[in-house]
């Protein structure tokens, strides 16, 4: 048995207002969109570069799962590589997100920013400045931790 694909599955509480958002970020429109009698979202499925992503309202009355507004937070981050990073946390800000980080050159090799989307899923956004091997990251991280000590 061999993993086909990985898609993250966003639960939100106003998947319309999300699916304006993503498509606004992200420049581009749902390649799929389902929604309920009721006109709430069901399933929808964004194509992004190379990747994709589905989203629907939270739908508990269909064992949904809750969103990060309904449970007050998320346990997890959407890592996201884009060309520019801070055009990309800018296009987002611009969107109603909220910046956690502003974008800062890493020890790792990439540009990075964290931002949280208006509807509490949390995103790494980063451009790969230079490729460096785990070794060269290690060696790095250890000097970083080294200066903080001091």
């Amino acid at each position: 048995m061999g993993v086909q694909e990985f898609v993250p599955y966003l639960s939100v509480t106003d998947a319309k207002e999300a699916v304006a958002f993503y498509s606004r970020v992200f420049e581009t429109e749902p390649s799929l969109l389902l929604n309920m009698p009721d006109g709430r979202v069901m399933h929808c499925e964004f194509r992004v570069g190379g990747a994709k992503f589905f989203l629907s309202e939270e739908l508990p009355e269909h064992g949904g799962t809750p969103s990060p507004k309904s449970l007050g937070g998320t346990t997890v981050a959407i890592h996201l590589y884009v060309d520019d990073c801070d055009a990309m946390v800018a296009q987002m800000k611009g969107s109603g997100a909220t910046v956690l980080m502003e974008p800062e050159d890493m020890f790792w090799g990439e540009r990075f920013a964290r931002v949280r989307d208006p509807f509490g899923h949390e995103w790494g956004i980063t451009t790969r400045l230079r490729d460096m091997t785990p070794t060269e990251i290690q060696a790095a991280a250890a000097k970083l931790f080294e200066s903080m000590a001091e």
